[in-house]
């Protein structure tokens, strides 16, 4: 009794998601190794996190899941988008319209 006791407290005092670095593709290291982890986001938009990424990673009910990266700063305001890669490239939507590709900016066009 005792010790399913202890067993349950246990598994109670899990964390609900951790922070895990990426060491490969789909691979990550965090209290415990993922390998092979689904990469979760919205529907079209597929990802890779570089090695050395920091990921959260949650438990669901099939199973670890990775819903993301951690990202540092980078300066937008609420409700603006920024999609960047580790190479270099990026998309920017703008609460103005503006629309930024690679530093490139398109103006927003004037409704009729």
């Amino acid at each position: 009794m005792w010790l399913s006791q202890q067993v349950i407290a246990a598994q109670n005092r899990k964390t609900a998601a951790q922070v895990a670095e990426v060491t490969g593709a789909a691979v990550m290291q965090g209290e415990n190794g993922y390998r092979s982890i689904p990469l979760l986001g919205p529907w079209g938009i597929a990802y890779l996190p570089p090695n050395a990424a920091k990921t959260v990673v949650v438990g669901t009910g099939s199973g670890n899941a990775c819903i993301g990266a951690v990202t540092e700063e980078k300066g937008i305001a609420p409700g603006e988008l920024l999609l960047f890669s580790s190479g270099g490239a990026s998309i920017y939507l703008k609460n103005s319209g503006e629309i930024v590709v690679n530093g490139q900016v398109f103006a927003a066009q004037k409704g009729d």
